[in-house]
């Protein structure tokens, strides 16, 4: 039993949260359907609530993958249908005079004082219980379904993807590619005839080399005054007129 149970463990978990949800559609589609009902014949009140449901299941799921915000304008507006419908079937289908409601008021009357409500005001305690009783199965139903995708799509198996095969390089035939590329790249390229060189010869021998202009550097020459230099006397060689003494 254990072993079946690790093994199925998905299943089960997937069963779970779609059989409260098949359950609450079930009844919230009887209960649309009352409330279209007051504005169409019985047939399209089906047709009607029918397609609220699945609009409903779709636009939650496509939140839930997140499809962009403007899904958030349909499923608003069905969540609204789909409560309005089931809080007015749960109103119209309270019977006042039964043991139970009266029960029930003299349960919650103490809770809902508060509120403004009193025990004798049987038509807020109608309400009152209209919208706990009918307004929460939308939330119910909503709420498995965005579990159930939660979980469907954290439980993917994982896709493993397979290497890309690299086909290998022969050399020998790229070069081969190579050269027949540039062969034909020579073939594209200019080839001036004889008549095209003559003509070129002759434009350039009537072209008149243009010498190169040197700029010569200006430079200024400052003339100082010169000063006389006045002769050095004569000097005389004394060296006759000295004796040796000599000192023993």
């Amino acid at each position: 039993m254990r072993s079946w149970i690790r093994k199925n463990l998905k299943t089960i978990i997937t069963t779970t949260f779609i059989i409260p949800i098949l359950l609450v559609a079930f009844v919230s589609i009887s209960h649309v359907t009352t409330f279209y009902e007051l504005s169409n014949p019985i047939t399209w009140a089906i047709y009607l609530s029918l397609a609220i449901e699945v609009a409903a299941l779709s636009a939650l799921a496509a939140v839930s993958v997140k499809l962009g915000n403007f899904v958030y304008v349909p499923f608003g507006i069905v969540t609204l249908i789909q409560f309005v419908g089931n809080i007015f079937f749960s109103y119209s289908y309270i019977n006042e005079a039964s043991q139970y409601f009266i029960d029930w008021v003299s349960l919650v009357g103490p809770i809902i004082e508060p509120m403004g409500i009193d025990t004798d005001d049987i038509v807020g305690h109608k309400r009152f219980l209209s919208i706990i009783s009918g307004g929460l199965l939308p939330l119910i139903s909503l709420t498995f379904i965005h579990m159930l995708v939660k979980y469907t799509n954290e439980n993917k198996p994982e896709v493993i993807k397979e290497p890309i095969p690299v086909k290998e390089i022969d050399i020998d035939e790229l070069s081969k590619l190579a050269g027949k590329q540039e062969v034909s790249d020579n073939d594209l390229a200019y080839k001036p005839t004889s008549e095209d060189l003559e003509k070129l010869e002759k434009m350039l021998t009537k072209v008149q080399p243009v010498e190169p202009v040197v700029e010569q550097p200006n430079i200024e020459v400052t003339i100082e005054a010169v000063q006389p230099v006045e002769p050095e006397p004569p000097q005389t060689d004394n060296t006759e007129g000295k004796r040796l003494v000599y000192s023993k």
